[in-house]
């Protein structure tokens, strides 16, 4: 395995880890709520990450069926994007608050991915914050 391969790896293991202590407190909150993270590498490799309430798509380059992108972040070192999205059909029937909520964690949630797998080439980084899409 390349060295660009296995940081690709590494990047996308660390990413995982911290989807899934930020699903815990989404769970927790919103427990009737599909929510999914889609990583886009800049090689073009594409992955998936979900709750087990987030409807999954046939193939992985159709992207979630019914996902409503919540965040994302463009051009980060590792990823070419970085998406945070919720079921859009249990989306609809939370409240403003709630919502708001929810993207601060999604926001929360991009910033760590960022870091963590920025932090993988050893250079030092000037972070730009993700932004929501109003969705």
């Amino acid at each position: 395995m390349t060295n660009s391969a296995a940081a690709e790896q590494d990047a996308i293991g660390l990413a995982r880890e911290s989807f899934l202590g930020e699903l815990k407190s989404l769970n927790r909150h919103h427990p009737n709520t599909g929510f999914g993270v889609a990583l886009r590498t800049h090689s073009g490799g594409h992955y998936l990450l979900a709750n087990s309430r987030m409807p999954l798509p046939a193939t992985k380059s159709e992207g979630f069926p019914t996902g409503r992108r919540l965040a994302c972040l463009e051009n980060s070192d590792q990823f070419r994007s970085i998406e945070v999205l919720a079921d859009s059909g249990a989306f609809e029937a939370i409240s403003p608050g709630d919502e708001a909520a929810i993207l601060g964690n999604a926001l929360n949630l991009i910033a760590r991915i960022d870091t963590l797998t920025s932090a993988l080439d050893g250079q030092e980084h000037h972070h730009i914050a993700a932004t929501g899409t109003g969705g």
